[in-house]
């Protein structure tokens, strides 16, 4: 017959330790996947690419005033770089962030994108990335 002893205040305390650290993980895992959607959501709008497509055409007196201006007559929602700049993620929770806007000027401007040329949101296709960086965030601080 074979015996086994197990050191039960050993494992209660291992058990404590990696309570605490999926606690501390949990966080610092979501804003990761918030900094990953913010940083697709940039890099997808630059290059012209909303959530259903490239983005339609400037109107030809637009086109001009931004040729006029010297900025990129390809439609990328970006004239200052203000708008895209200002998207945050903020922590609301222990298990929540939000993927917003810094400053509310800029949310109008982006509300107003949003009807014409949708950029705002997570296209199913990014999904994947997103849990990626979650995962790859939580693994590694638990």
């Amino acid at each position: 017959m074979a015996q086994v002893t197990i050191n039960i205040r050993k494992a209660k305390a291992e058990l404590e330790r990696l309570s605490n650290n999926i606690k501390r993980a949990i966080p610092k895992s979501l804003n990761r996947a918030g900094e990953k959607t913010k940083e697709l959501i940039i890099n997808r709008t630059a290059r012209g690419e909303g959530l259903s497509g490239a983005f339609k055409r400037y109107a030809p007196d637009y086109k001009d005033f931004r040729s006029a201006k010297g900025r990129s007559t390809k439609p990328d929602l970006n004239f200052s770089g203000r708008m895209l700049s200002s998207i945050d993620v903020e922590r609301v929770s222990t298990n929540k962030v939000i993927v917003g806007f810094k400053r509310k000027e800029e949310e109008k401007k982006a509300k107003w994108n949003q009807k014409s040329r949708p950029f705002f949101g997570v296209k199913s296709s990014e999904i994947g990335s997103i849990e990626t960086a979650f995962k790859k965030t939580f693994e590694r601080n638990i």
